[in-house]
């Protein structure tokens, strides 16, 4: 029974050194605009499926930010007097693919004020709480795409019919 013990303790400490870190990552390069240009000094807010956050102050329109891969992480885009936008990116990858492709995101952010001029205001932010896009890698054609496409045309074609 105690050499069942040790080869038990060897088998499960070796294994643990043994685990290599998956040095790969998803790089996204993002703009964020409003309805009157591009956005400067926001916060990106990473959130990982563990609870933990990361954040970055971008002070420049133009940014780039890297994800783990194999992680499920929610960015949520901040600024001042603008709604905030999250989208949700699952970065699970096969093992063997080498070269990750990148990822171009546009981030559209709404006015606090143009939004409580809506007269469905209600109905779109409870809908803006959620993710507007999930990002996942596609195997079949090697590249991301966001599976919640028709979500996002919703929330734009509800905002579109606002204004007429």
């Amino acid at each position: 029974m105690r050499h069942f013990f040790y080869i038990a303790l060897l088998l499960i400490t070796s294994s643990l050194f043994s685990q290599t870190n998956d040095e790969r990552h998803l790089h996204i390069h993002f703009k964020v605009n409003n309805a009157f240009g591009e956005l400067t000094n926001l916060i990106v807010r990473k959130v990982y499926q563990d609870g933990s956050k990361d954040t970055v102050l971008v002070e420049k329109a133009n940014h780039s930010i890297d994800i783990p891969v194999n992680r499920h992480v929610l960015l949520e885009f901040v600024c001042s007097g603008h709604v905030t936008k999250r989208v949700a990116f699952n970065t699970d990858v096969p093992l063997g693919l080498q070269n990750i492709p990148f990822f171009d995101l546009v981030v559209e952010l709404v006015e606090v004020d143009f939004l409580n001029s809506l007269e469905n205001k209600d109905e779109l932010k409870t809908l803006m709480d959620f993710p507007i896009g999930y990002i996942k890698f596609d195997v079949t054609s090697n590249n991301w795409y966001n599976s919640q496409l028709s979500f996002t045309k919703t929330i734009n074609k509800l905002i579109k019919k606002s204004l007429k």
